[in-house]
């Protein structure tokens, strides 16, 4: 019978490396491995407060702008308006003194308006009487103050006067006065016109 041959197999020395992918801890550095939201929405704040403030900037600038032209337009108003109605109130013919006192009525406001209405018929006789044109011109205006919220303004009027009394050779007189003027539904009135003594500032 043949010997029995035993074949041992050599032993395999145990694998000392470190497996690599069951050691290694989580990868907390990687920028690829990172969570990237975070980094968006800083990105996006960052876009919308720059966005904003653009916007807020612009809104800004066009507000002024439109404030700036509103009030130049409402003093430009203003000035042609006293001048106009400066020129009416310092204007009479006593052939006409009842049409003269209407128009006076309709350029005027507040307390003016109600003192020229208050015009009695002995006055009005009295300026038919007299046989005057008084024909006023206003030489030079300029606003002295405008508040266009309340809707009020001051103009300072220089006029001059041509009177002529029964087609007599015409007296000229210059005046100074402030005119107060208020907003209406019909534009900017008189609401008081008060003369200013000469050499008076």
């Amino acid at each position: 019978m043949a010997d029995e041959v035993t074949v041992t197999e050599p032993e395999t020395e145990p694998d000392t490396e470190p497996d690599t992918e069951l050691d290694a801890g989580p990868d907390t550095g990687s920028p690829a491995s990172a969570n990237p939201w975070p980094l968006r929405l800083a990105v996006l704040l960052v876009v919308l407060a720059v966005a904003f403030a653009g916007w807020a900037g612009w809104t800004w600038w066009r507000a002024s702008g439109d404030e700036s032209l509103g009030y130049a337009q409402a003093r430009d108003e203003v000035l042609a308006a006293g001048r106009a109605h400066v020129t009416l109130l310092t204007t009479l013919d006593s052939s006409d003194v009842d049409g003269g006192i209407q128009r006076w009525l309709d350029v005027s406001t507040g307390a003016l308006h109600d003192e020229l209405a208050a015009t009695d018929e002995q006055t009005r006789q009295t300026l038919r009487d007299g046989g005057s044109v008084a024909t006023g011109r206003v030489l030079d205006a300029a606003v002295s103050e405008l508040d266009t919220r309340a809707g009020t303004a001051k103009l300072l009027v220089s006029v001059e006067i041509a009177t002529t009394v029964n087609a007599g050779a015409p007296a000229t007189k210059r005046n100074r006065f402030v005119a107060g003027l208020t907003r209406s539904d019909h534009g900017w009135l008189l609401s008081a016109l008060d003369q200013v003594p000469l050499g008076t500032r």
